[in-house]
């Protein structure tokens, strides 16, 4: 790998994964549209915005440790974390009720998606972690 690619693909680490993490939900909605069609109409909005956090978390820390170029158990470290920051700031300004451009923020389906996005993190890190241990065979 030249160092061109090399440098590309860690600047494309963070950009990169927070843009696979939202292409994610387009599948997301297509599997729960088409499953959940089949046995409720209208098609209720609750699964998707409770797995939508699930979904992108694990992807974002995940697809950026597929993007670097090496290190990759550091980088899925380093974006969960970022992850996890963002998660608390996003849960702290619903706690103390800040309004954001005249809108108030509240939990979805009552604090579930905090949580999955917490579960989201972690089965992101989890996947990386296994992908980057070696494989030995006996």
């Amino acid at each position: 790998m030249n160092q061109l690619t090399y440098w590309a693909r860690w600047v494309a680490v963070l950009p990169g994964s927070v843009l696979a993490g939202l292409l994610m939900t387009v599948p997301l909605h297509l599997v729960l549209y088409n499953t959940l069609s089949n046995f409720i109409d209208p098609v209720p909005e609750l699964p998707e915005r409770v797995l939508t956090p699930l979904v992108i978390g694990a992807t974002i820390v995940w697809s950026g440790a597929r993007i670097a170029p090496g290190r990759k158990m550091e980088t899925a470290v380093v974006l969960f974390g970022l992850w996890m920051l963002l998660l608390g700031g996003s849960v702290a300004l619903t706690l103390f009720a800040v309004n954001l451009r005249g809108r108030q923020l509240f939990f979805q389906g009552g604090g579930l998606a905090p949580v999955m996005a917490l579960v989201g993190g972690f089965v992101g890190l989890w996947i990386a972690r296994n992908e980057a241990r070696p494989t030995t065979r006996p």
